[in-house]
């Protein structure tokens, strides 16, 4: 169903390889862990040069919003690569939270471009339907999310994240490293840029993440009763896959995080195991399987399989797992006691 790859969307994303690599401790440190990785787990170039990209915009917006409190002051802020770089070299972008936003953003750009690349005639978009839904809510929330999606394309329909995209305390942190990268490049004025980045990371961005706006659509199909099996089967089909994820989530009394994990994530269990946590019917099951089974590499008959043989105690002990604390979760893994 998803195409293995996928078109670059950031040829010269990747710096430039010189004639004379670097020697030593240090690069022989990175070439062991990459030679040792797990070829599963390996992004693609593809996926690395989107998620550069994306970075890259990020960095650039920071700074920039940064600069624009304190006009006038003739900072000039460098090229965005060469940011960037700098940050990371520092490992000041080596965030979990952050890397895995860009990460989930490529996968969510790689889906939806195998679902858009379909042949044949197609209904109108679930989307776009409901814009135009009788119910208010939902089509104001529909509406909503169009715009949220509309501000994170660039020129060349590339994805982009705003900062708002990230969680507030990953967002403060964010903007002071660029202002401290700014600042080693305009020392006379770090005390503004400081100033001026505290100013950025106080700002209230809550409900401006796209995930808030595709979370809000969810609600708002919840409080309508259109949760249904049809409304899962039309996300599917469309290869919607946050919102189906929020969907589902809902079904299943998780986290649309852990919906995603089954989902798309790889996590333990499978689409079988999320589908009868959200008691989906068979055929609605089959038609999840089919649309988003390729992403795990399992075929509708062994996802149908799974989903017959789990037990009603299989079901509610992985439920009975996701209500814990996500710190006992975390130990428990860590122990080799995951249940979920």
């Amino acid at each position: 169903m998803v195409p293995e790859e996928w078109p670059l969307a950031a040829p010269a994303a990747d710096r430039p390889v010189e004639s004379a690599r670097t020697r030593g401790s240090r690069r022989l440190a990175s070439v062991r862990r990459d030679f040792f990785l797990d070829p599963t787990y390996r992004l693609t170039e593809q996926e690395r040069a989107l998620m550069t990209a994306m970075l890259h915009d990020l960095v650039s917006t920071v700074a920039g919003d940064v600069l624009a409190t304190m006009p006038g002051n003739g900072v000039k802020a460098p090229d965005a690569a060469v940011l960037a770089f700098q940050l990371s070299s520092s490992g000041l972008l080596d965030r979990e939270e952050l890397v895995s936003l860009l990460l989930r953003r490529a996968d969510e750009h790689r889906i939806a471009t195998a679902f858009a690349g379909r042949a044949g005639p197609r209904k109108l978009p679930l989307l776009p339907r409901l814009v135009g839904d009788t119910d208010a809510a939902v089509a104001a929330a529909a509406m909503n999310l169009v715009v949220s999606r509309g501000r994170r394309r660039d020129a060349f329909g590339q994805p982009r994240i705003e900062p708002s995209d990230l969680p507030p305390r990953e967002a403060a942190s964010l903007t002071f490293a660029v202002a401290a990268a700014l600042a080693g490049q305009a020392g006379a004025v770090r005390d503004d840029l400081a100033a001026a980045a505290n100013s950025v990371a106080a700002r209230d961005m809550a409900g401006a993440s796209l995930d808030g706006a595709v979370a809000a659509l969810a609600e708002a199909l919840e409080v309508a009763g259109r949760n249904d099996d049809g409304m899962v089967e039309a996300a599917a089909e469309d290869g919607e896959a946050n919102l189906l994820a929020n969907l589902l989530a809902s079904r299943a009394a998780v986290l649309p995080d852990t919906a995603w994990g089954y989902l798309v994530g790889g996590q333990d269990g499978g689409l079988a195991l999320l589908a009868r946590m959200a008691a989906l019917s068979r055929p609605t099951a089959a038609r999840l399987f089919a649309e988003f089974g390729a992403l795990s590499g399992a075929s509708v008959e062994e996802e149908i399989g799974k989903f017959d043989s789990r037990g009603v105690d299989e079901v509610s002990a992985a439920h009975q797992w996701w209500q814990l604390p996500a710190p006992f979760r975390w130990a428990s893994d860590a122990l080799g006691q995951s249940n979920g």
